[in-house]
């Protein structure tokens, strides 16, 4: 069994979730397999309005609850990052492309959200991406040109299609089984399925 994770790496949510999830995944043994999406066409899919396109209201909702969610893993959070929204599809692909190339995607998803939250770097630069790769030691050049391959966008093209298959409604959900549990603040829930899993 392992755990699927659907996401993009410009959400801020999938950012707060992301320490979090692997060391919920440590604890039980399980592999994390991250599944990069357009997010995009998964809110067309299930007809919902994009986070930066919300009311002001809600916006600032969820402004508030991302603050007090990043207080309470202790992690750094720009409150309106100066590249969000942005395109995330390079940034997705050289996470598949790492992990075609059996380097740490874990790594670099994780860079590449902190990059949008905690840095406030552009992460639809190619300059960016490749710098963030060189400095987790993943060879950021090759990676860059391997984002562009036919094969790399056919797997994020699946990703995205398999994720909308399966119900996805937004970043991150986490797939375990026959369970989904759509939001980082519902991992409790995916810990309490992991501990039932191991106690059958």
């Amino acid at each position: 069994m392992h755990i699927t994770h659907f996401f993009t790496p410009m959400s801020g949510f999938a950012y707060l979730g992301m320490g979090a999830l692997c060391a919920l995944a440590q604890r039980h043994g399980v592999e994390v397999v991250h599944r990069p999406v357009h997010i995009g066409k998964v809110f067309a899919a299930v007809e919902a309005t994009p986070p930066p396109l919300q009311s002001a209201a809600r916006l600032k909702w969820r402004r508030t609850d991302m603050m007090r969610w990043a207080r309470h893993r202790d992690l750094p959070l720009r409150e309106q990052p100066k590249h969000w929204p942005v395109n995330a599809d390079s940034a997705a692909c050289m996470i598949i492309a790492a992990q075609q190339m059996g380097l740490d995607g874990t790594a670099l998803a994780s860079s590449l959200l902190s990059a949008v939250w905690a840095r406030d770097l552009d992460i639809s630069a190619p300059q960016v991406l490749t710098g963030l790769a060189d400095e987790l030691g993943l060879m950021g050049k090759e990676l860059m040109q391997r984002t562009a391959t036919l094969e790399v966008q056919q797997i994020y093209e699946a990703n995205t299609a398999d994720a909308i298959a399966a119900g996805v409604i937004g970043s991150p959900t986490y797939l375990y089984g026959e369970e989904f549990f759509f939001g980082q603040d519902r991992l409790a829930f995916l810990e309490e399925a992991l501990s039932h899993h191991s106690a059958a």
